[in-house]
């Protein structure tokens, strides 16, 4: 992958810190990240019951300075969901989908342009193409 990006990783449900990647393919990844000077981009809300600050900090310690971890407010969520969203999941949890606001200068939008930035740089012009204003990888 070139650019990968992770939205709100809820699994696994039983384990706040757990990652649903077997130790020694985690270890993979980031030599991979390291060697082609790849990051790996992550979108949460600060209140998600699911996709917990556990689970961002735990990619933290695996994938080091490679995971840049995106932690939006839960004021940044959209309440007007649908009724799955709001009887089974019930806090601020899927940032550029059913929470997502679609309004300029909504926290949420500003996640879904990043992402497409990042796709932008990373597949369409190749890594490097594009200057970054924060860590590798990761437009600002």
């Amino acid at each position: 992958m070139l650019a990968p990006v992770l939205s709100q990783p809820a699994l696994p449900l039983n384990d706040p810190a757990g990652l649903e990647i077997a130790p020694e393919e985690i270890k993979a990844v980031r030599d991979r990240l390291e060697r082609e000077d790849l990051t790996v981009l992550a979108y949460r809300f600060a209140g998600d019951r699911f996709c917990r600050a556990e689970r961002f900090a735990a990619y933290a310690a695996a994938l080091g300075d490679r995971f840049v971890g995106r932690v939006l407010p839960d004021s940044a969520a959209n309440t007007d969901v649908a009724p799955f969203f709001a009887e089974r999941v019930a806090c601020p949890h899927s940032v550029v989908t059913a929470h997502l606001i679609d309004e300029a200068g909504q926290p949420t939008i500003a996640a879904r342009d990043e992402i497409l930035a990042f796709f932008t740089q990373r597949l369409v012009l190749g890594a490097g193409a594009l200057p970054s204003a924060g860590r590798r990888g990761a437009p600002q």
